[in-house]
């Protein structure tokens, strides 16, 4: 004989009323899954820079803290930074030279050091710009070269490429406004509202006064990081005398194409760094008028008034 399955009709009935409220836990703890792998994979990645102990280790070394920017497109390797110390600034000063590669060979560099005469360290054929940090410089040099550099505190930053296909202008000074110290363990992104370039008005040129002699006299002096004064004004027909040195290796920067007469510029050379040029003219026309090196790396501005 075949026993009888009996039917539990009651026990049914329980499991029908519940298993909907399972399946829906079910599809709720998955939607919650989805979301969050959703919500993970679209959310800009935000940790301790990899960077950080490399940068420390050489940190002793620096009179300044060295600082790394938070911000970095994911191109790039932080973690395999390239590091050198050996490097002067401008003026002769310890720097510290950060090099960020990509696999498709692109780089990224960061220079850093304490300028002696900031004022004197100027980026030769830039213009100032806005940035959190105060005025900025921007050079631009059609597609083969963009560069800005920011004072932080008393520490001055380069961030520049000549990769202009993968980095805008914008994304370095993104960089640049994030700087931050590596011994805080600087936490880094992939992305950043990119900020916008604003310019900012030029200082006003250096009057040249008039001595006893009735001349107006200057001594016009290059350094490595380009011109000083960089821009000055003198009076249309007061006698001018323009004395031309330089400071340190200034490369090209010991010729001076010099607008005495605009149709027909002068030009200086220094033969060593202990030479000197003197120019004496009488400026006969009112406005702006540019003066350089031989080769337009360095500028700047006379402004002849009435």
């Amino acid at each position: 004989m075949h026993a009888k399955t009996r039917s539990h009709p009651k026990s049914e009935t329980v499991w029908s009323k519940r298993r909907w409220p399972v399946i829906a836990g079910f599809l709720a703890i998955g939607l919650v899954a989805a979301g969050v792998w959703q919500f993970s994979s679209s959310t800009p990645v935000s940790a301790e820079a990899p960077e950080a102990n490399k940068i420390l280790n050489i940190q002793a070394s620096m009179p300044f803290q060295i600082l790394i920017p938070a911000y970095l497109p994911k191109e790039f390797d932080r973690a395999g930074v390239e590091t050198q110390v050996d490097q002067s600034g401008p003026g002769g000063e310890p720097m510290v030279q950060l090099a960020y590669h990509t696999k498709g060979s692109a780089t990224l560099f960061v220079r850093e050091w304490v300028p002696v005469n900031p004022t004197m360290e100027i980026l030769a054929a830039s213009r100032p710009i806005q940035t959190k940090w105060g005025q900025g410089w921007l050079l631009s040099q059609g597609t083969s070269l963009a560069a800005v550099w920011v004072d932080v505190g008393p520490l001055r930053a380069s961030i520049y490429t000549h990769d202009l296909d993968v980095l805008t202008r914008e994304q370095l000074l993104a960089m640049a406004e994030s700087l931050g110290p590596a011994s805080n363990r600087q936490v880094f992104s992939f992305v950043v509202e990119r900020p916008v370039i604003k310019e900012m008005a030029p200082p006003p040129p250096v009057e040249i006064k008039i001595n006893d002699q009735g001349v107006q006299e200057l001594t016009l002096v290059v350094t490595p990081g380009g011109y000083s004064p960089l821009r000055f004004a003198v009076k249309k027909g007061v006698p001018v005398r323009l004395t031309f040195r330089q400071l340190g290796q200034v490369g090209c920067g010991n010729e001076l194409i010099f607008p005495a007469d605009p149709n027909s510029p002068s030009e200086l050379k220094l033969a060593s760094p202990e030479d000197k040029q003197v120019l004496e003219f009488t400026p006969q026309q009112v406005g702006q008028f540019q003066f350089q090196c031989s080769h337009q790396m360095y500028r700047g501005i006379m402004t002849v008034k009435e």
